[in-house]
């Protein structure tokens, strides 16, 4: 008899709140059922996250979004709870883990802490029903997070290069709102460049060519604001400033092109896998796709929603516990730090 999952993943590590039922077998997973809820509108007039109102956002909706998604799984009951433990903002991540524990509780459910990272690991596989092949390399790249991680096993991970200061998607972000396209601003950015040229104005590519793998991109945003100082007419509606944004996108791009190219001629892996909301972005998936071509290795990246935070791929690393019957892992408590290194 095909041993048969269903898993609750519940996610809240940063402005996302999202609850989703996944069904899962040792052949892989399909999701049954999915919510998620976010509150630009509350964020962006004051330039970025605040924690006390994520907070308030997540207490709000997870008893709401829960309702949904048992609904449209037909109100069947389910086995095993997960959620977000780390790492991501405290407040936030406290919320997601006490309603899990609680949920699980009611329901007389297994409970696991699941690492916010460990899912973007296993979504560019899940994502298309699959479990996780190993080895593989894989970059990880969103507003909060920039770093690639050798994946040898699934019991053995290590952390071959990240962002020595600030994530991509925070650069994004930054120099989006610095030309006025309001935050979050990376998808602005990007349709914003399409109108532009790269090259007519000078951008740095920082790490570009260093022997590490890590990545930086403080001086890149720094760059931007000095030259913005010094053309102001840069950040208005008009011919110039796509040609800004196409510049800076191409820039972050770049470096994250080059060192992944650097980490899969130190690893020799011959799959590169792209998850976090960076990932949406065609310029840097383009980049990307050709570092892997040049280096002999294939492109793997998340479908669809996937690629941003979500409650699925949390569900899904629940579901995988469970079929390997791992203990449940109540006392754990939320870590803003949780490591995804693994040691074997």
């Amino acid at each position: 008899m095909v041993k048969k999952v269903r898993a609750v993943g519940i996610e809240t590590s940063c402005d996302e709140t999202a609850v989703a039922i996944v069904e899962a077998t040792e052949q892989g997973c399909m999701v049954i059922a999915e919510e998620l809820a976010t509150r630009p509108d509350e964020h962006g007039p004051l330039g970025g996250i605040v924690p006390e109102l994520t907070v308030r956002q997540h207490l709000e909706l997870l008893p709401r979004l829960t309702s949904r998604v048992r609904e449209k799984a037909g109100g069947n009951g389910f086995s095993v709870v997960g959620a977000t433990s780390g790492p991501g903002l405290a407040p936030a991540l406290l919320v997601g883990l006490a309603f899990g524990k609680a949920l699980a509780w009611a329901e007389k459910s297994s409970f696991y802490a699941i690492n916010h990272l460990e899912g973007h690991l296993y979504s560019p596989f899940v994502s298309r029903g699959n479990w996780p092949m190993y080895p593989h390399l894989a970059l990880i790249a969103s507003g909060g997070h920039t770093l690639l991680v050798d994946a040898v096993s699934s019991q053995e991970r290590r952390i071959v290069g990240t962002t020595r200061d600030d994530a991509a998607g925070e650069a994004f972000d930054k120099l989006a709102r610095m030309v006025g396209l309001g935050y979050p601003g990376g998808a602005a950015m990007e349709k914003e460049a399409q109108k532009g040229e790269v090259g007519k104005y000078a951008l740095p590519r920082p790490m570009k060519g260093d022997e590490s793998c890590d990545f930086s991109f403080s001086g890149l945003k720094n760059a931007g604001r000095l030259l913005l100082e010094k053309q102001p007419e840069l950040a208005l509606p008009g011919l110039d400033r796509p040609h800004f944004c196409a510049e800076a996108q191409a820039a972050i791009a770049e470096c994250l092109a080059d060192r992944c190219r650097q980490a899969l001629e130190k690893t020799g892996r011959k799959v590169l896998t792209l998850s976090g909301g960076v990932s949406a972005n065609q310029t840097v998936y383009r980049m990307l796709e050709e570092a892997a071509r040049r280096s002999g290795a294939k492109l793997l990246a998340a479908a669809g929603g996937w690629n941003t935070d979500n409650a699925a791929m949390i569900a899904a690393v629940t579901a995988r516990r469970a079929l390997d019957q791992a203990d449940s892992n109540w006392e754990v408590d939320a870590d803003p730090r949780w490591s995804v290194a693994l040691r074997p």
